[in-house]
């Protein structure tokens, strides 16, 4: 299958992405956690380095630039299981100045397009409870809740 938006990131890529992720990934961790351990730059870098044990080379892994109109407006990162029969989204993250026209949607149908070609048959994903938007879309593609993680501040 020949994947219209997705294009498969190279090593170079591949290095500023997980350098971008890992930064976004703190601020998240730093307002959504409230541990008091390491600093959240720390624990996105290890989170990240836990999953990603060989970086590009992890086997499963995936990575694209997310690339519409000729623009690169934001990235993918998936595992596949074939073994399994399953992926993960780690990460759909659209630049700020593309939101909102419709490219999250048709980005996700693509991926579920592609993994149906690998015959998968299960598309996992996590969002955080305050990504309001992003749980309507993936509501709107026919994704269910699996579980729900809560907390307290004391």
């Amino acid at each position: 299958m020949k994947l219209k938006l997705l294009v498969k990131m190279n090593e170079t890529e591949f290095e500023e992405y997980i350098g971008d992720k890992e930064k976004r990934y703190a601020e998240t961790l730093a307002s959504h956690t409230y541990e008091i351990t390491e600093s959240a730059d720390i624990r996105a870098k290890k989170s990240i380095q836990q999953y990603l044990p060989n970086g590009f080379y992890t086997k499963q892994h995936e990575f694209y630039k997310i690339v519409y109109n000729s623009e690169d407006c934001g990235y993918v990162w998936i595992k596949i299981d074939e073994e399994k029969k399953s992926a993960f989204l780690y990460e759909i993250f659209i630049f700020d100045q593309f939101r909102s026209n419709g490219i999250g949607t048709m980005v996700m149908n693509e991926i579920q397009e592609y993994l149906s070609c690998k015959e998968i048959q299960y598309f996992k994903l996590h969002v955080f409870g305050t990504n309001v938007k992003a749980i309507k879309l993936y509501e709107t593609l026919g994704f269910e809740v699996a579980g729900i993680n809560m907390y307290k501040k004391i």
